[in-house]
């Protein structure tokens, strides 16, 4: 009986590998479902000409008015002006050195206005400090669940700089997690924050119109209520635990904090209005 066995499962071997075909070729992976975000074609198609022509600045980019219409008038003038040139000698131009003023570091001098220096996102940086994870380091596993939820890439610990002692806290410390988006996941991020979770926000009047750190960088804050509305966790909210706080800092290409805030007020951010009763 056990010879009988042992004939059936050879036969049975033998025959799955005369049907398997063996290939050296590698597959291709397969291509992305979704193709290009909705988002970033938005910007591509419509946003980037609009915030071209929104902050394009005319005294910086037209030229000055000719005096002399007439163009024989302006060759002879340009013919004299290149011989004076070569007679006098070049004078040596004088350097200007930036300083600092106030502590601040030097800001970068804003170019041209052109196709190539229009402002769009770089990054968006997520970030939430957890101070109960002095006491005990699992607190912070309930923030890096949900940062891994939302966003779909895995979070980098925060440890601390320095040590306080009247907060107990040590050097090296886990106290934070922190998650860094580009590409791709930045956009389906800033997708699902300004459709899903910004309208069903609370008490919250909008972002300030003096926001920014004056780069064209702007900063959000949301209370741990905001974590919850994400689809990812309004789904299986009992999986975590503990909400926390965080903060979403928006990093862009723009040299103003002006050209910034056009840049999110035109990916449907809201701003504050002003109104007195």
């Amino acid at each position: 009986m056990a010879s009988f066995l042992r004939n059936i499962c050879r036969q049975s071997y033998t025959r799955q590998l005369t049907t398997r075909s063996f290939t050296s070729t590698t597959i291709a992976p397969a291509s992305s479902s979704h193709g290009l975000h909705r988002l970033k074609e938005y910007y591509d198609s419509t946003l980037s000409e609009d915030l071209m022509v929104l902050g394009y600045d005319h005294s910086r980019i037209a030229p000055q008015i000719s005096k002399h219409p007439d163009l024989e008038v302006q060759i002879k003038k340009a013919l004299d002006t290149t011989e004076e040139q070569k007679t006098q000698q070049p004078a040596k131009a004088q350097e200007t050195v930036r300083t600092r003023k106030g502590g601040k570091p030097v800001k970068p001098i804003q170019p041209l206005k052109s196709p190539k220096t229009i402002p769009n996102l770089d990054k968006i940086v997520l970030h939430a400090m957890v101070k109960e994870s002095i006491h005990n380091k699992s607190h912070l596993l309930s923030a890096f669940m949900a940062f891994q939820s939302i966003t779909g890439v895995r979070p980098e610990i925060v440890h601390a700089r320095n040590s306080v002692a009247n907060w107990k806290l040590r050097k090296d410390m886990p106290i934070g997690v922190k998650v860094t988006l580009k590409g791709e996941e930045m956009y389906q991020f800033m997708d699902k924050l300004v459709e899903i979770v910004l309208p069903r926000l609370k008490e919250w009047p909008g972002l300030s119109m003096t926001a920014g750190d004056g780069n064209g960088n702007i900063a959000l804050g949301f209370p741990p209520s905001a974590l919850a509305l994400f689809p990812e966790i309004e789904g299986s909210f009992d999986v975590y635990p503990r909400m926390t706080g965080f903060d979403v800092i928006f990093n862009t290409t723009a040299y103003t904090n002006t050209d910034g805030r056009l840049l999110l007020s035109a990916f449907s951010v809201p701003f504050q209005t002003n109104t007195k009763k």
